[in-house]
């Protein structure tokens, strides 16, 4: 009697693509090509997240949520500059803007990451009704 085969979890991320990807990042990275390990990375962060966001069992309230956390996750470029003017004592007292500013760019970057990240990796509520 034959042992019966796994059914792949459809929500499981592509790994054949994954470990290319790796594959790419580990070669790119030993010849100090930059520009491919940097495309190399961001691919292999995005495929995985968006494979998730697509393939995710939405429940009501997702979308809110989502954008919640975007909107948190959209102030830390902003904290991460506060901090960083904190060793200079001038700044101790008096919060120095130059820090805050320079997070300013990153800003809706941040904001779309942690929307992303939260619909890929959260962990869809309990009880809640599927969409």
């Amino acid at each position: 009697m034959p042992a019966p085969e796994d059914e792949q979890d459809p929500h499981a991320p592509l790994w054949p693509p994954l470990l290319a990807t790796m594959g790419v990042l580990l070669v790119a990275t030993q010849v100090r090509q930059q520009k491919l390990v940097l495309s190399a990375l961001a691919t292999l962060v995005t495929l995985p997240t968006l494979w998730r966001v697509m393939t995710r069992r939405w429940v009501r309230g997702d979308v809110i949520r989502g954008l919640g956390m975007g909107y948190i996750a959209s102030h830390v470029p902003l904290l991460l500059g506060a901090c960083a003017t904190l060793e200079r004592p001038e700044c101790r007292i008096h919060l120095c803007m130059d820090g805050v500013v320079a997070g300013v760019p990153y800003v809706p970057w941040a904001g779309v990451l942690g929307t992303l990240l939260y619909w890929a990796w959260a962990v869809p509520g309990g009880g809640r009704r599927a969409l």
